[in-house]
């Protein structure tokens, strides 16, 4: 209640609180999709990425889930490929074309590997997660959060999450109480 935040570029956030504290609600409502309650949500500007715990993906093409939500410009194979071998995807670089059901044939965590590809492409200012690497191991976890920090290092990144091993990649924490 009469909370204010202020998170700046490059500054790395990590919120934690116990179940129904309102972690992903905050989330929900820094989105846009979160109609209920009061109050007000200044957005940054700049490129933003959300990154929910079950990332979505749309039909089509690897690529195309890989380039979601934008068109793809001047986004090369090679730096696809390349996120993809990154994030511990290398059985996928020969499959950029291929249409499948990806949400369906991908484990969680490889879903969330795809996410985090997405975005290492993608390169936005802005980065909010909500458990978006609770289908990772450890290592798998770790691997994602250096290659943010190593190739992203001017985008904030504001996550909710409460796996060990997160708060080494944050700068803050604000616990929900």
């Amino acid at each position: 209640a009469e909370a204010e935040v202020e998170i700046a570029r490059g500054e790395r956030v990590l919120i934690r609180g116990q179940s129904g504290s309102g972690k992903s609600t905050i989330m929900r409502a820094v989105a846009g999709v979160w109609p209920w309650g009061s109050g007000s949500v200044e957005l940054p500007k700049g490129d933003i990425v959300f990154m929910p715990q079950k990332p979505y993906f749309p039909l089509g093409t690897l690529r195309e889930a890989m380039l979601y939500p934008k068109d793809p410009g001047d986004v090369s194979d090679d730096d696809l490929r390349e996120a993809l071998h990154e994030v511990g995807l290398d059985h996928l670089r020969g499959r950029l074309d291929d249409i499948e059901r990806w949400d369906h044939i991908l484990s969680g965590g490889e879903q969330q590997r795809v996410a985090f590809a997405r975005t290492l492409v993608q390169k936005p200012h802005w980065i909010f997660m909500d458990e978006a690497t609770s289908a990772l191991d450890e290592a798998g976890q770790e691997n994602v959060m250096r290659l943010l920090a190593e190739k992203l290092p001017d985008s904030a990144v504001v996550s909710i999450g409460h796996r060990p091993g997160l708060e080494l990649f944050h700068t803050r924490e604000l616990v929900l109480e």
